[in-house]
């Protein structure tokens, strides 16, 4: 089994040579490095000898698009919705919201590039990581319950051509339909780019089987013949508190099965961020791991390393517990 953890937030190529070395002794074989756009303006060099140490060490490396354009999982912020406000897509409400829209042609472009320079870095595996549309209840801002995205001039052209009628202000099942498509397009388009780059495509999908949070109907995905690997990232304590072996045990299974049937790798991600430093979390931590250590997954990782502890916005209060733990239960 492929053990491992994300990687971020520091970008001296002699300390992340200390950290790997650690990781290494530690059991881990692969680690996947964030790749942001400000990584992406300024820190391309970097990035490429920090994937060349990661692949001197023996590890097989990721790298993901963190929270670029504000539709990928990540705590960093999006320069792309800044300088391209005609690119983000809109609410049902009419408001424009900061969150890059998959339908835009400037996304599409930026996100070309995006993937070619990250294959160039010297990434074996190109991480998709929790690609959604606008999930209002993960903001501080207040929106409508019933608002939903995107309705900008591109999905509402698009959907024309679809359908041949104009986009309705409400969802209904036909636009549920709709933003799948237009998601498992921009994913194909990415990863068939990927493949022709030289690298590995990896999908994680939020854990709920529903077009709100990325996709209601995942043997679509699975079954694209430019994905490699299948991934999840189960974190029972936002969805599912208390519930860490079934939880966890219950999108193992699915991950596991439909790579099976389309012969793709496997991958579930380890909840190591927001997680209190009580004994029965730390259970909670060993549960969940060993859940997945004991199933037919073929790659299991934490993010993120260390338990998140230098972000603190989301650190762990015991991080050396909960890192200990994960560490702890991983085969030898």
């Amino acid at each position: 089994m492929e053990t491992g953890t994300s990687y971020f937030g520091v970008r001296d190529v002699d300390h992340v040579e200390t950290d790997l070395d650690r990781f290494a002794d530690e059991g881990l074989d692969a680690v996947l490095h964030t790749f942001s756009e400000r990584d992406r303006a300024y820190y391309t060099g970097t990035m490429t000898d920090i994937v060349e140490a990661s692949h001197d060490r023996g590890f097989e490396t990721y790298v993901n698009p963190w929270a670029v354009g504000r539709v990928f999982g990540g705590e960093a912020l999006s320069e792309f919705v800044g300088k391209h406000p005609d690119a983000c897509q809109v609410l049902s409400t009419g408001e424009r919201i900061p969150a890059a829209c998959f339908n835009a042609p400037a996304f599409r472009e930026y996100m070309r590039g995006w993937t070619r320079d990250a294959a160039g870095i010297g990434a074996d595996v190109l991480f998709w990581d929790e690609p959604h549309w606008f999930i209002a209840s993960w903001h501080d801002e207040e929106y409508p319950e019933d608002a939903w995205a995107c309705r900008c001039e591109h999905c509402q052209a698009a959907y024309e051509d679809e359908y041949g009628e104009s986009m309705p202000d409400e969802q209904t099942d036909q636009v549920t339909a709709f933003r799948e498509d237009a998601l498992l397009d921009f994913l194909d388009e990415m990863m068939t780019l990927t493949h022709e780059e030289g690298a590995e495509n990896a999908v994680c999908l939020l854990p709920s089987e529903d077009a709100d949070h990325g996709l209601s109907d995942w043997e679509r995905l699975a079954a694209n013949d430019a994905l490699d690997v299948l991934a999840t990232d189960p974190y029972w304590a936002i969805h599912a508190p208390d519930e860490a072996g079934e939880f966890v045990g219950y999108f193992t299974d699915l991950v596991a099965s439909l790579a099976e049937e389309y012969d793709k790798r496997s991958q579930i991600w380890i909840q190591g961020f927001r997680l209190d430093g009580s004994d029965a979390t730390i259970e909670d931590v060993h549960t969940a791991t060993r859940t997945v250590v004991e199933s037919d997954v073929d790659s299991v990782f934490m993010w993120g390393y260390d338990a998140c502890r230098i972000i603190s916005d989301i650190a762990c209060e015991d991080p050396e517990a909960v890192w200990n733990a994960y560490v702890d239960e991983l085969p030898e």
